[in-house]
C-alpha cells in the first residue's frame, strides 16, 4: 500500500495533483474469482471524487495487476477519464503472455473466452482511449513485458495518444524508484504529465 499506492500519492501531489488511494477488493480479503467487485468499486469511486471535488481533469494511476484495473476503467469511455498511468501493468487475460496468478483471481479458472477477452486490456483500447504513461521493464520475471508491448500496439493502431518508458532491467515491484538513479523513471512520467495531457 505505501511503495503502490501513498508513495506515488504523495509524488503527484507535489505535481499539483490531488490523490486518492483505492484498497480495493483482491483475495488478501476475499475470494477468488473476484470479478465484477473491484471493477465496481472503482467505478464507485471516481463517482465520490466527483462529487467531493470541482475537477478540471481526473486520471487513473495502477500497479501490476492494480494497472489491469486501471486499464479496464480507463478503456471504458463511459468512466470519463483523462489520462492513465499504467506501470509494470497486467494487461491481457489470455495467451501465453497473461499473468496467471491474475487471471485466475480476477475471473478465475473456468472463465468464458468471451470474459478473457473482454477483461483483456488490449481488446478494450478504441477511438476514444484517453492519453497513457506506460512504464515497464524489459526482465520483469513476473508480468511479462509484453503486456505493455500489446497495449502499446493497441494504442497506436488506435492513433490514440501514448508515452512509453522501458528500462533494460529491474524487478517487478519497483515502484517509483526516486533514490535509484539508474531506475528512477518518473522524470518521463513528469514530461507526460506536463505535455500530453
Amino acid at each position: 500500500m505505501t511503495l503502490e499506492g501513498t508513495s506515488p500519492a504523495e509524488f503527484i501531489n507535489t505535481l499539483g495533483f490531488d490523490a486518492w488511494v483505492l484498497d480495493y477488493t483482491t483475495i488478501r480479503n476475499a475470494s477468488a474469482p473476484l470479478y465484477p467487485t473491484p471493477i465496481k468499486e472503482a467505478i464507485d469511486t471516481l463517482a465520490y471524487i466527483r462529487s467531493q471535488k470541482n475537477l478540471t481533469k481526473l486520471g487513473i494511476w495502477g500497479f501490476s495487476a492494480g494497472g489491469h484495473l486501471a486499464g479496464v476503467i480507463l478503456t471504458a469511455p463511459e468512466n470519463k477519464i483523462d489520462f492513465g498511468i499504467l506501470t509494470y501493468p497486467v494487461i491481457t487475460m489470455e495467451g501465453p503472455y497473461a499473468h496467471r496468478g491474475s487471471a485466475l483471481n480476477l475471473i478465475g479458472a473456468n472463465a468464458t473466452a468471451e470474459l478473457a477477452f473482454n477483461m483483456s486490456v488490449q481488446n478494450r483500447v478504441s477511438n476514444s482511449t484517453p492519453p497513457v504513461f506506460l512504464f515497464h521493464t524489459a526482465d520483469d520475471s513476473t508480468v511479462p513485458i509484453q503486456n505493455t508491448l500489446m497495449f502499446s500496439e493497441a494504442m497506436a493502431t488506435y492513433e490514440r495518444r501514448f508515452q512509453m518508458e522501458i528500462l533494460p532491467n529491474g524487478k517487478h515491484g519497483l515502484g517509483l524508484a526516486l533514490d535509484d538513479p539508474v531506475r528512477s523513471w518518473t522524470p518521463e512520467l513528469i514530461r507526460f504529465l506536463k505535455y500530453s495531457i
